[in-house]
């Protein structure tokens, strides 16, 4: 997925922009408890992973989370709200670092993040850090994730990873 030329010069000013409209409204629906949206970031056959660092540079694939298409998302989102119980939290993404360029058929794009969650009794903490890996594809009059790969530095979570990531 990493091409050796990143070059963000091949998209137009639009697309940059279009682009970063779609990275900056994933995390708004997550942080804002919007779940319902978060399948809608992507194709139908759409990728999801969740993986750590160590799995990643060692060429384990061992995804930690792995949704193949935009119905299992849906299915998740449904199991949070219905059936699963975790504590519930307040997320906060901050992501820097992005690069973009095209590749093949799609753009790619790298970018590094931090998950703060915060308890319903105010404490706040850390809870990830990583860099996200997507393949991004043109559907319609909009863009959408054909892959996104969330490889974690953070080695050992301090609870399951109930949300998207």
């Amino acid at each position: 997925m990493t091409p050796a030329l990143h070059s963000e010069a091949s998209l137009t000013a639009a697309e940059f922009r279009d682009i970063r409209a779609l990275l900056d409204a994933y995390c708004r629906s997550i942080d804002t408890d919007r779940l319902e949206d978060w399948p809608d970031y992507f194709v139908p056959d759409g990728l999801y992973q969740v993986l750590s660092r160590e799995n990643v540079e060692l060429g384990l694939p061992a995804p930690l989370v792995y949704y193949y298409s935009r119905g299992m998302m849906q299915d998740r989102v449904t199991a949070l709200r219905d059936a699963l119980t975790y504590e519930p939290v307040y997320t906060r993404h901050l992501t820097s670092g992005l690069q973009l360029w095209t590749d093949g058929d799609a753009f790619a794009a790298r970018s590094d993040f931090a998950i703060y969650q915060t308890t319903q009794e105010g404490i706040t903490r850390l809870f990830s850090v990583g860099e996200y890996r997507d393949r991004i594809v043109r559907d319609g009059d909009c863009f959408r994730f054909r892959e996104r790969a969330v490889i974690m530095d953070t080695f050992g979570v301090q609870n399951l990873i109930a949300i998207p990531l």
